[in-house]
Formats: structure tokens, sequence, C-alpha cells
């Protein structure tokens, strides 16, 4: 390998670790000035679908990190009344979450204001279609080789359904609301 390519890898790895914390920065600042959350906070609202009960260990592998770390998350939330937590009626050892309607609203507050008055959103809409499907190519296929391909796109299905609140249910993690 040259210098060069040497060079070229490692401005890209060292430049999403940047944008990654550049981007966290941002929504930490943001959900703090509107809901005295933290980005985690947000992010585990974010990733909940209004109207369904989510099991905490797939809550723990959506956000990329601990059963603890997830528990700690829910514990703040509840006391701030955003989430709330119960055991599964089929497995009483699962405990599922579910928003409550403050949580709910400000989980659509964010999809309303996200894309005028974050720079991350901004930019990825002054993108052309073309460029928007480059970038997410790449970025999928780097995703793919981190990740494995089956869980990078068990992602992007994640995300799709949580942008969209439909989509397939998983009745091992997602219950209905009765």
């Amino acid at each position: 390998m040259t210098f060069q390519e040497d060079l070229e890898m490692e401005q890209i790895i060292r430049l999403i670790g940047a944008i990654q914390r550049a981007q966290e920065n941002q929504i930490d600042r943001f959900a703090q000035a509107n809901w005295n959350l933290t980005s985690g906070q947000l992010r585990l609202i974010l990733s909940l679908i209004p109207g369904r009960a989510h099991r905490t260990l797939e809550l723990a592998r959506r956000l990329y990190t601990d059963p603890g770390t997830v528990s700690g998350l829910l514990h703040r939330l509840t006391r701030k009344g955003l989430v709330t937590c119960r055991q599964s009626n089929r497995d009483r050892r699962v405990q599922l979450v579910s928003l409550t309607p403050a949580g709910e609203r400000i989980r659509a507050e964010y999809q309303r204001r996200s894309r005028r008055e974050l720079a991350p959103y901004r930019y990825a809409a002054m993108l052309s279609q073309e460029e928007r499907h480059q970038l997410l190519d790449c970025l999928t296929r780097y995703a793919a080789h981190l990740m494995g391909e089956e869980e990078a796109q068990s992602f992007l299905q994640l995300v799709e359904e949580v942008t969209r609140f439909e989509g397939p249910e998983s009745s091992e993690n997602v219950e209905k609301i009765s």
C-alpha cells in the first residue's frame, strides 16, 4: 500500500468518527435545549414506535449499547414521565418499554423540527437524489463490512420501520399495546 492509500484510509476512518461526534454534539445540544434530555435519552425515544411495546434487550441492540446503559436511560426517562416499563404477559423475565403521550409528543416534535433545524438533515436535503443515493450506497457497503451484511440490512429496515411507524412486526421483539 502506498502512503497516499494509507493516508486516504486514515482520513476516511477519522472523518467518519469526527462526523459522528459532531452529529452527537448537535443532537445533544438540541435535546438539552428543547426537552432537557441527553442525546442518548432522545435516541432511545426515537427508537420506540408509538403504540408498541419494545423489549429492553432489543432496544440495547438497536442502540448498539449494553442492557445496563439502556436500563439507566429508561430509569431517567421513566422518572421524567416519557416512557413506561412493564413485564411481558408472555414472559415475566422480559421488560417491555412504551412511550407515554409526553414521550410521543417529544418524538413527533423532533421528527418535525430536526429536518429544518439540525445541520445533518439540512445538508442531506441539499444533496440531489442521485448524491443521496450514492452516499447511502457507500455508507451501506461500509456498514456491511463492519457489521455484516445481514445486520446492516436489518438496521436499514429498522430505520424504515421506525420512520414510518409501520412495517413488519416481530412478535419476538415488539408487542402491540392493548
